[in-house]
């Protein structure tokens, strides 16, 4: 979708797996580990000689998708984001609005059943639970939530959007999550 309006995208991803697929998927079609290349680690306990490099620095954008209810500390993981961006430089999260109905209990550990094993994960498939389900912190994530997110990492908090329509989810309760579009813009000037 963004590919057309930037000349370089790089990824982060704690999952090897993910990182691989996102790399393949980029030499297939056609482009360049220098145009678009992704590599594993964690934003919040990565080496500054990797992430302090300029492959990681002055971005115009910044986009999370769908992985902000999986971090234990969403306010400094955005503030990290952020950090990388150049000033006026727009960071977009993509996640689940906050509700009540969710297999998330209060201090952040999945009701259901945890897993921690392959046989756990595929165990969670069989009920309808995405193998991912161990790694959920949150279940959404309000408005206000966000703009004070932005806030606190030094964003002027410029739209909070609502997809069209729900999407199915089989594990959520209700078999259906609604999503948002937050969108901050980085001061210009410093914290």
């Amino acid at each position: 979708v963004v590919l057309p309006y930037v000349t370089e995208i790089r990824g982060i991803d704690l999952s090897a797996a993910m990182v691989d697929k996102y790399n393949s998927e980029a030499r297939q079609a056609g482009l360049s580990q220098g145009r678009m290349h992704a590599v594993q680690g964690d934003l919040l306990t990565m080496p500054e000689d990797l992430i302090g490099t300029q492959a990681f620095n002055n971005f115009d954008l910044a986009i999370m998708s769908m992985a902000l209810h999986h971090v234990d500390s969403p306010d400094e993981l955005v503030a990290k984001l952020v950090d990388r961006l150049k000033p006026g430089g727009i960071i977009v999260i993509i996640d689940w609005v906050w509700s009540e109905q969710s297999p998330v209990h209060a201090h952040g550990q999945v009701q259901p059943m945890e897993c921690k094993t392959e046989s756990d994960m595929m165990s969670a498939h069989d009920y309808g639970m995405h193998s991912a389900v161990h790694t959920i912190f949150s279940n959404g994530f309000t408005k206000e939530q966000m703009q004070a997110m932005f806030a606190t990492a030094g964003c002027k908090s410029d739209d909070f959007v609502l997809a069209p329509s729900p999407s199915k989810v089989p594990s959520d309760p209700s078999g259906q999550k609604q999503m948002f579009f937050a969108k901050g813009i980085k001061s210009t000037s410093e914290k």
